[in-house]
């Protein structure tokens, strides 16, 4: 790859980035206008933005897809069943937990 392509991958890369942060601050600046339940809902759409952003440099873990699963399924719920979303927020963090004590063994 040449210098020229790599600098326009990390200028991508980087914009991506700021749009990220971007999205988090607002975000963070939004949960004291808005209804409680969209915080959670907040957190989970910044965590898939992380994600899609490491895969975008190459960094990619299927365990954590697999871990992540129950609350992508579930997420509609938060707004009308918010107990049934909190059943999966738990299902997934078990998951990953799970997944971060065997990977540290």
């Amino acid at each position: 790859m040449t210098n020229m392509a790599t600098g326009k991958i990390e200028e991508q890369i980087l914009e991506q980035l700021r749009d990220y942060v971007a999205y988090t601050l607002t975000s963070a600046k939004g949960l004291y206008r808005e209804p409680h339940s969209y915080g959670a809902m907040r957190m989970i759409d910044s965590m898939e933005r992380a994600i899609r952003l490491l895969q975008e440099v190459g960094i990619k873990d299927e365990s954590l897809e697999l871990g992540l699963s129950s609350v992508r399924n579930e997420r509609w719920r938060a707004m009308t069943e918010p107990k049934e979303f909190g059943v999966a927020i738990d299902e997934s963090v078990l998951q990953i937990v799970n997944l971060s004590m065997n990977s540290n063994k």
